[in-house]
């Protein structure tokens, strides 16, 4: 017989689903306005939009499944990691409307930088999807695995920062490049933030970057 309690959480997982799709639509759609390919912010909105109202969901039902059934064990931190998942995927969204108002302003000859960026946001992804699904499968191995890709993104970022020490004067172009740069990392930071939550659904532990 199904625990109404495993219903409840059936019900949030399915809700989570949701929202990293509409996260990752929202950085997609973002990315696009970066490349050129679109010079307007709205669906970026409306996406990040309707995963502030998913994640709000989230935390009403997971509070609420918490003061009624009083989990204990893996419950509990199914529960507490689903409420923390939901707030980095609503953040991803947040840092993509960033990224969509920076080029919705930005002039078409700033395109160089899409170029630039695309393995940083392929990587970006892959670091999303990869912590994702450790949540979703309980991976503890799979969640460790993201940390290692989000060297990489700091390596980038670093050096971007570097580069800007160097310089006497930075242009438009330049200056939406770091921007860019700095919400790629975060938002891959908030990867690293979900592969914690399923290493901790996993083993009880938290995950600690390195």
């Amino acid at each position: 017989m199904t625990r109404p309690l495993e219903i409840v959480l059936s019900d949030i997982a399915s809700m989570l689903d949701k929202l990293f799709d509409e996260a990752m639509a929202a950085l997609d759609k973002a990315m696009k306005l970066v490349s050129g390919e679109e010079r307007d912010a709205v669906q970026v909105t409306e996406h990040s939009r309707e995963a502030g109202k998913l994640r709000q969901w989230i935390v009403e039902k997971s509070v609420e499944a918490l003061a009624r059934f009083q989990p204990m064990a893996s419950d509990l931190r199914r529960i507490t990691a689903y409420m923390e998942a939901s707030y980095d995927l609503f953040r991803v969204s947040r840092y993509a409307l960033e990224i969509a108002r920076l080029y919705e302003r930005m002039p078409l000859d700033c395109g160089d930088t899409a170029r630039e960026v695309t393995q940083l946001r392929e990587k970006v992804e892959e670091m999303l999807s990869m912590a994702y699904m450790a949540l979703q499968s309980e991976d503890a191995q799979k969640a460790r695995s993201v940390l290692a890709l989000d060297e990489e993104i700091d390596r980038v970022y670093i050096e971007a920062l570097d580069s800007l020490s160097r310089s006497e004067s930075l242009d438009r172009c330049e200056v939406a490049r770091l921007l860019l740069l700095r919400h790629l990392e975060r938002i891959a930071d908030h990867a690293v933030y979900i592969a914690s939550a399923a290493y901790y659904v996993a083993t009880g532990e938290r995950l600690e970057p390195n």
